[in-house]
């Protein structure tokens, strides 16, 4: 049960930091480099979207031992 707990606070801690980088970059591209916040936000739905995927694959395929 150990490494399954060690999977979830491992991911939960790089979803943290990868929402910390997202949401800082976003604010420098629009402010500095003047896109708009619609075309942001869909990427970063877009990013979201696969990064659930992935950790799901990960969650669902790996071997407790």
């Amino acid at each position: 049960m150990k490494p399954f707990f060690h999977v979830i606070i491992i991911s939960a801690l790089a979803l943290g930091s990868a929402a910390t980088v997202a949401y800082v970059t976003a604010h420098l591209t629009h402010t500095v480099l003047g896109f708009p916040r619609s075309v942001l936000r869909e990427q970063a739905l877009m990013s979201a979207a696969l990064m659930a995927g992935l950790l799901a694959v990960e969650m669902l395929t790996s071997k407790e031992r």
